[in-house]
């Protein structure tokens, strides 16, 4: 078994990784902010440091006698922290941390879309934190993902935004494509990915087994939860206008600028068949999965 220190562990995804590293039964390690956080990984015997990822000494210090470490560390809005100290200089200090650490490679998450385009804030600074990484030389692997789903958090909150008021909301036409992936199957990705030195060096795309829409996620979501309100589909161009201006002045607002314009894009890996042609086994429909987790639970 394997020994891992986590970055991003307490997060959305990170919560996932790091109990599926503990089932794997590998040696985890993870760095937090917020001890408190962590009490359920410390239970099941994961070491608990705490430091902040974005702190190069805090990471070298976590990852002494570590082989991997695996990064979940990134942020979607642009405040309260900002896209350039964590989605850009993270994957720099973490590429020179596992340096002087002397670890065997690294595993960073990033998303399918991750591109240079001015027009996409967020894509922009994934792809640019990606190019940081690499240029430390550090030995790695990114896996980037569709939208990762699960019983709460990540997309949940989008759709629970939307339904403020007598309508549930979908911003633009709800027709761009997406290949979702449970959080389980991702986490079981990364897992396994870490163990995997035929993926160093490779960028890899990652999704369910199934194409959707967006509006057939919230359909999906909406059945669940018995919600009969009727869908109103705004256009972003209408709606990027009060977006400036919540963005301004709201700590965490429906929606940003950056997220209206993204939600019009396709969100698909390079194959229907991506999880299993690289790693051997099939993920589950989120389709099938849906109708009862998302059942909102007394």
């Amino acid at each position: 078994m394997a020994r891992i220190l986590l970055l991003g562990s307490t997060g959305f995804v990170g919560r996932g990784v790091a109990h599926k590293f503990l089932d794997a039964g590998h040696q985890l390690r993870v760095l937090v902010r917020d001890p408190m956080k962590a009490a359920a990984f410390k239970v099941r015997g994961a070491q608990v440091v705490v430091g902040d990822a974005l702190d190069q000494n805090a990471v070298v210090n976590a990852a002494s006698g570590v082989e991997h470490i695996v990064s979940l560390v990134a942020v979607r809005r642009n405040r309260p922290q900002s896209y350039l100290a964590v989605n850009v200089d993270g994957p720099r200090i973490l590429g020179q941390a596992a340096i002087a650490a002397q670890v065997r490679s690294v595993l960073f998450v990033s998303a399918i879309g991750a591109k240079l385009d001015p027009h996409f804030k967020y894509f922009t600074s994934r792809w640019m934190g990606e190019q940081e990484l690499a240029k430390t030389g550090v030995a790695g692997t990114i896996l980037r993902f569709s939208i990762v789903i699960g019983e709460d958090g990540g997309i949940v909150k989008d759709f629970e935004r939307a339904l403020r008021g007598p309508f549930a909301l979908i911003p633009g036409s709800g027709q761009n494509q997406i290949q979702p992936i449970l959080r389980e199957d991702a986490a079981r990705c990364i897992v396994e990915g870490v163990v995997r030195p035929e993926l160093l060096g490779k960028i890899i795309e990652l999704g369910g087994p199934e194409v959707v829409t967006y509006e057939t996620i919230f359909d999906w979501f909406l059945q669940a939860r018995g919600i009969k309100k009727a869908k109103l589909k705004l256009p972003t161009a209408l709606l990027s206008i009060p977006a400036v201006g919540m963005e301004a002045v709201m700590k965490d607002p429906p929606v940003t600028p950056d997220e209206l314009r993204m939600v019009e894009l396709p969100n698909i890996a390079a194959g229907i068949d991506s999880v299993s042609s690289q790693f051997g086994w099939r993920p589950s429909l989120p389709g099938a999965w849906a109708p009862t987790h998302w059942a909102r639970r007394a």
